[in-house]
């Protein structure tokens, strides 16, 4: 059975970890209070990148929470090719173009074959695990970000979003929002680890009248 998330995205298979549907729907609620907020309004069709998307079970909450705005390009990466496979079965854009490719997206000059994007998103970055992958990753996303473009990232972990952000700050990075989940759901396989459990919003520069988060 089909289900519309909104936007032309078309959600074909069900999600079959029933915890996985509460997780997106709450995700999707937290970017949409944030991009109101720093008032991310477009009114033309956008270009999304989902980088280390795995399955892209967050593709539907990516297109609600970024509506009214319609999706021109979806792009999703990731190094695991079974579930990029997952998440080309599960979702289909009917007014724009989604794709999901195995890839590497550390890789030098990965991002300099790819068009630029206007909203990239990265969910539960693994920062500590590989810190020269990921600073290399990073770097990648802010050099792909469109004019105006903001880059968004949610962690398991306090001090993994830690890390993150000062790998950015020390990019040029601005912060533009940051906040701790109130509603993230907690997990038992490590202590201090929730789902989204911070989100922080950044952009390669300062944009006017917009509250920054130091």
């Amino acid at each position: 059975m089909c289900h519309d998330p909104g936007e032309g995205l078309i959600q074909r298979i069900p999600f079959q970890d029933p915890p996985i549907a509460g997780d997106v729907a709450r995700l999707q609620t937290l970017l949409r209070e944030a991009l109101t907020a720093l008032r991310f309004h477009r009114v033309e069709r956008i270009t999304v990148l989902n980088l280390a998307c795995g399955r892209a079970d967050e593709t539907g909450a990516l297109a609600a929470a970024l509506a009214p705005a319609e999706i021109g390009l979806y792009l999703g990466i990731d190094l695991r090719a079974t579930a990029i496979e997952e998440a080309s079965k599960r979702w289909k854009l009917e007014t724009g173009n989604i794709e999901f490719r195995t890839g590497d997206a550390s890789a030098v000059n990965r991002m300099k074959e790819l068009p630029e994007f206007d909203f990239i998103f990265i969910r539960h970055q693994n920062y500590w695990h590989h810190p020269v992958v990921w600073d290399r990753l990073l770097g990648n996303a802010l050099a792909a970000l469109a004019p105006g473009g903001m880059l968004a990232c949610t962690s398991y972990f306090d001090r993994e979003h830690e890390l993150l952000k000062a790998s950015l700050k020390t990019r040029g990075a601005e912060i533009l929002w940051d906040v701790r989940h109130p509603q993230s759901r907690p997990l038992d396989d490590a202590p201090g680890k929730s789902v989204d459990r911070r989100l922080a919003i950044f952009a390669k520069e300062k944009p006017d009248s917009i509250r920054l988060f130091d």
